[in-house]
């Protein structure tokens, strides 16, 4: 009788395991180390994925900061042409058309010296302009009124 029965074992034995190879598995009969390995590498996948989303998320931040930087930058050079073209506007004539070299040689950047050594008045009259401030715009205000009291007189 034990033959019997351990053949009936064997025989039950091959039948489990014919049915385990044709049948296919289900999330049920994987082991639990199975399981914790299929996570794990589901959690990488999605960690790289979101690490790549990321760095591209993080690359398409950096060109739109570049190129606000770069229209801002643009946009202060105007700014800068402008102000610096009505600073020089509002200097004197002469100031403006005389040589570099020589405003700052000869007169040291001294708008009142470039004015006083252009204009070389003898005259009473210069001794209005001896006095002249330092600011373009009054320099041109005084010369005004000099040469309407100079009509009126």
């Amino acid at each position: 009788m034990s033959t019997t029965a351990s053949s009936r074992s064997e025989l039950h034995n091959r039948q489990q395991q014919q049915q385990q190879r044709s049948e296919p598995m289900s999330p049920g009969a994987l082991s639990t180390k199975t399981i914790r390995s299929f996570n794990r590498h589901a959690q990488r996948q999605l960690a790289e994925e979101q690490r790549l989303a990321m760095l591209e998320n993080f690359d398409m931040e950096v060109e739109d900061k570049i190129r606000s930087m770069r229209t801002q930058l643009e946009s202060d050079k105007m700014d800068l042409r402008l102000k610096a073209e009505c600073e020089i506007a509002q200097l004197p004539r002469c100031v403006r058309e005389m040589p570099l070299k020589t405003f700052m040689h000869e007169y040291g950047g001294d708008v009142t010296a470039a004015v006083r050594g252009m204009l070389r008045m003898e005259d009473e009259e210069s001794s209005v302009l001896a006095s002249l401030p330092e600011a373009p715009l009054a320099i041109r205000m005084r010369r005004k009124k000099a040469a309407l009291n100079q009509k009126n007189q």
